[in-house]
């Protein structure tokens, strides 16, 4: 007796350990095969909720997680990508796209999960890094998701031989608000309310779970799901812990409480098999609840801001854009780290303008603002790196591991160009300090050198910012106009010294800043060569 009780206890938790896997595997291949369209639903909401929505389910499909999806909108709505009001949309949404895998593991497909298991790994090792690998995981964790589904039922199928542990799950289905606090408190643990149901469609298929206390376990499920959003609030913005908070669970759970044994014999109508009825009990609650709170969506948000007390700190962290909740969805995580990229290539394009203006106009403010604005590119430059980092390559698409790659010597490249802005300004100081005169000859000749070098970079920049191969193409012609400029204005300073219309003591610091110049040339043509790889 005791050994068959192990041989359940062994089943079941086997059994869910491969549910999860398969899960895992699943879902990484999605995201790895469509997190870039994910990204690009995601930025292109707009003001109305039903359009969240939509966005919100289409994302969760694939993320094959609400709790993910939640995670990830966090990021979003306190990198300020997001509003308030968006981000409850999209969050409703997420509601009914986690419901798609309890659609989907309600098939019977017992007979088929090894020919998917045997193709998907076949396709996985065969097509390594390409689209086809991506959809051979994919079809490997779905097989694999049906395995443990089938290991669960045969497992848990002793059970149904227990009078007293039937009993036990049944008298969940007459003490319902008991089965929604074991639900939760499971799926709390779990951090996985599409395991939990996975398990109740398991129980249901082997005799030992009645409907309505499948029922119960599955609105338990609903809340404890919620934990994980509420965990990823904790020290982020303002919005975001509102966001968290009106996660209305509960409150559609506690409403439908009442009325589980009428909802119970509805859902019985619509199939006769017992797994399919919980699929579409948890399916139509999370449809019924979105589309209860869609017409709210503004006075929830009116809600979340009176509950959630606070304000906003009035000094914003050094990046905005760079949360762990992005990680779980890595081509979100390396758009965000683009953009705090581009954030640093704009301080290094002030510092130089800094310079330009110290220089000409003879404010030493100025070129003391390059020295503080160099240490914020240096923190930024660190944070960047550490968290491109933790970006997991093997979860992107080729062509983002290559913009992954260019982000990773783009920050580098950046930051030595505010290194040289560094150099000019302190050379720019001693010009001013010390009284060293340029002729206007000279200035002139720097003016110019200026204006090419800067021009040089933002178009490099701007090649990076939008992944254009024809400005990248223009960097490189530029690039080489600058190298010109600065051997044809090394010669004529030369040709001035000789002559003593330029004193000696200015002749060193003009070729240093000159050859500053220059260099800034030379990383932007980096960052050009960058794109072009990327591309």
């Amino acid at each position: 007796m005791a050994s068959d009780h192990v041989a359940v206890i062994l089943g079941a938790v086997g059994g869910l350990a491969l549910f999860l896997y398969g899960l895992r595997v699943l879902s990484s291949a999605l995201k790895r095969a469509a997190g870039e369209q994910v990204r690009l639903l995601l930025e292109r909401l707009t003001s109305k909720a039903y359009r969240g929505v939509l966005v919100g389910t289409v994302a969760t499909g694939i993320l094959q997680s609400s709790s993910i999806a939640m995670v990830l909108l966090i990021g979003l709505i306190n990198a300020g990508v997001l509003s308030l009001r968006q981000g409850i949309g999209v969050m409703l949404g997420a509601e009914i796209g986690t419901s798609v895998t309890a659609q989907i593991i309600a098939f019977r497909v017992g007979d088929y999960y090894l020919p998917i298991i045997a193709v998907g790994f076949v396709l996985a090792e065969l097509f390594r890094g390409r689209r086809a690998g991506d959809v051979g995981r994919a079809l490997l964790g779905f097989g694999l998701l049906f395995l443990g589904m089938s290991v669960m039922s045969s497992g848990l199928r002793g059970l149904a031989h227990s009078s007293a542990v039937v009993g036990l799950l049944g008298s969940l289905g007459s003490n319902v608000a008991l089965g929604v606090v074991v639900g939760a408190g499971v799926t709390a643990v779990i951090q996985s309310s599409s395991a939990v149901t996975a398990l109740v469609i398991a129980m249901g298929s082997s005799g030992i779970l009645t409907l309505p206390a499948a029922i119960a376990l599955v609105l338990g499920a609903n809340i404890g799901t919620t934990v994980t959003a509420q965990i990823a609030s904790l020290g982020v913005s303002l919005a975001a812990r509102q966001l968290a908070r009106t996660q209305l669970n509960v409150i559609g759970v506690a409403v439908c409480i009442p009325f589980v044994p009428w909802y119970a014999g509805i859902m019985a109508s619509t199939s006769p098999l017992l797994a399919r009825q919980i699929a579409n009990a948890h399916t139509f609650f999370n449809v019924a609840s979105t589309l209860a709170f869609l017409p709210l969506v503004g006075g929830l948000a009116w809600l979340a801001r009176r509950l959630t007390w606070g304000r906003e700190p009035v000094v914003v962290p050094t990046t905005k854009h760079l949360a762990d909740a992005f990680l779980a969805a890595p081509a979100v995580a390396l758009d965000r780290t683009r953009h705090e990229v581009l954030k640093t290539s704009d301080m290094t394009c002030l510092m130089i303008e800094k310079c330009r203006h110290g220089l000409f106009e003879r404010d030493e403010t100025s070129l003391s603002d390059v020295l503080e604005i160099e240490s914020a590119v240096d923190a930024l430059k660190e944070e960047i790196e550490a968290y491109l980092e933790r970006i997991p390559a093997d979860a992107l698409s080729a062509h983002e591991e290559r913009r992954l790659h260019v982000l990773r010597h783009a920050i580098g490249d950046i930051e030595r160009v505010g290194d040289q802005a560094v150099n000019i300004a302190e050379r720019g100081q001693r010009v001013l300090r010390q009284g060293y005169p340029f002729s206007d000859e000279a200035s002139a000749d720097l003016a110019e050198m200026f204006a090419k070098a800067t021009a040089l970079y933002r178009t490099a920049l701007a090649a990076l910012g939008a992944e254009d191969r024809d400005r990248a193409q223009q960097a490189l012609h530029l690039e080489a106009e600058v190298d010109h400029l600065e051997k044809r204005f090394r010669d004529r300073h030369l040709q001035r010294l000789d002559e003593g219309t330029c004193q000696a003591r200015a002749a060193t610091l003009f070729l240093e800043i000159l050859h500053n110049l220059e260099r800034i040339g030379d990383h932007a043509v980096n960052l050009a060569g960058d794109v072009l790889y990327a591309l």
